[in-house]
């Protein structure tokens, strides 16, 4: 007698899975070209915001980890202070 989880472990490896199976041999490769000027542009702007993006969250990490450092330091400061 098997117990649900046999059971369930058994169906799953008889299963096919989807991810193994290979690409159809006529398959076509996406094409990620820009297409037209304009896309070639937007796509262009939409990098440079991310980068943009990248470097705001870097300075606002680095001010984070400062406002942490200079609480510490008081914390510390005040602690020995007394």
């Amino acid at each position: 007698m098997t117990i649900p989880t046999e059971r369930f472990r058994d169906f799953l490896l008889t299963v096919p899975d989807p991810v193994r199976r290979e690409p159809p041999l006529d398959h076509v490769p996406i094409d990620l070209r820009p297409a037209s000027a304009f896309e070639a542009i937007t796509r262009q702007m939409v990098e440079s915001l991310s980068a943009e993006l990248r470097e705001i969250k870097s300075r606002l990490n680095g001010l984070i980890f400062m406002m942490v450092g200079a609480i510490l330091l008081e914390i510390v400061s005040r602690l020995l202070a007394t």
